[in-house]
């Protein structure tokens, strides 16, 4: 080649690839692989002669989003970034030849020709360690993978993350924040008399009314069964009277109808601020018994840190 004679693109953009820290891979448009990088082989383990000039759904990467649902057709993000020239990025699992997953940030970038025609995608991935969780994508990770199909409200393990962060902003900062826990009263009866598809209705519209009228910043999830925890932030200790009357108000206009007769939800409630010295089993224990004692009052079902009068 003459000196003066400029390289080929695509082998300096190999050349490039090669000396990056990053895993990276080029496809085609059917998803062929044409380039596997050094960083791909010692993070994967699967070496350049096994992986290109194969399409990659047919080699054992096992791509599953972060929720454990596969990657496959249309929710593929490499073709998502084909179809649209957008580049994408997200967090994905990848099998290892190993066997093990590796969970990795992935960004898939098209790439176009001179005349504007996208012909190959190029990624780029970077393994997200113990030190790469932050808060949010746990948190974010625990809302999608516990999501209840019911009441499409995330499920215990999301909220025991969102008041774990709380407690430690609180515990740098004093930020207060509040523990929501809701028991829909006579649950059981109401199963047994109109059959448990009534009882899943008023699940799920408990669920629907907790999203729409609670705050934007507030988070909810369903502990289990027929119990519903919340997390409130909260400017001060006093708020939680107000959001009391809010909670009671939600609790009373949710009801379903069966045979032409309403079936209210007639929930009870209880409500407490986070104290000095709160762990999260605390905290948690004490929304809980208020929600029992509240479940012994005859109207009015709701009982926080202002009302509770019971220490025992």
């Amino acid at each position: 080649m003459d000196q003066n004679q400029a390289e080929p693109l695509g082998s300096r953009l190999e050349q490039f690839l090669d000396e990056i820290p990053f895993g990276s891979y080029i496809l085609q448009p059917d998803q062929t692989v044409l380039y596997w990088n050094q960083e791909a082989e010692r993070l994967l383990g699967y070496r350049f002669q096994e992986v290109v000039g194969k399409r990659c759904v047919d080699l054992p990467f096992g791509c599953s989003f972060v929720n454990g649902d596969q990657i496959e057709g249309s929710s593929c993000p490499a073709l998502a970034a084909f179809y649209s020239g957008q580049a994408q990025t997200m967090q994905m699992f990848i099998h290892k030849k190993d066997g093990e997953n590796l969970l990795v940030r992935n960004t898939l970038v098209p790439l176009r020709n001179a005349q504007g025609r996208i012909t190959e995608l190029a990624a780029l991935f970077l393994p997200m360690g113990a030190e790469s969780y932050e808060d949010d994508m746990v948190r974010d990770i625990y809302e999608v993978a516990t999501r209840d199909p019911l009441t499409c409200l995330p499920g215990r393990k999301y909220m025991e993350a969102c008041i774990t962060e709380e407690l430690e902003l609180y515990q740098r900062t004093g930020h207060l924040f509040a523990v929501l826990f809701v028991d829909i009263d006579r649950f059981h009866d109401i199963n047994n008399h109109y059959g448990h598809g009534v009882g899943d209705s008023l699940l799920r519209e408990l669920g629907l009314a907790l999203r729409k009228y609670g705050r934007k910043t507030d988070r909810f999830c369903r502990w289990g069964g027929d119990e519903f925890v919340g997390l409130l932030h909260l400017r001060c200790p006093d708020e939680i009277e107000s959001a009391a009357e809010r909670f009671l108000q939600i609790s009373n206009r949710t009801e379903v109808e069966v045979d032409g007769k309403q079936v209210a939800c007639q929930a009870a409630i209880g409500i407490t601020v986070v104290r000095s010295g709160d762990n999260i089993k605390s905290i948690i224990s004490r929304a809980d018994r208020y929600m029992f004692l509240a479940k012994r009052q005859d109207a009015d079902q709701v009982v926080t840190d202002f009302t509770e009068t019971d220490e025992s």
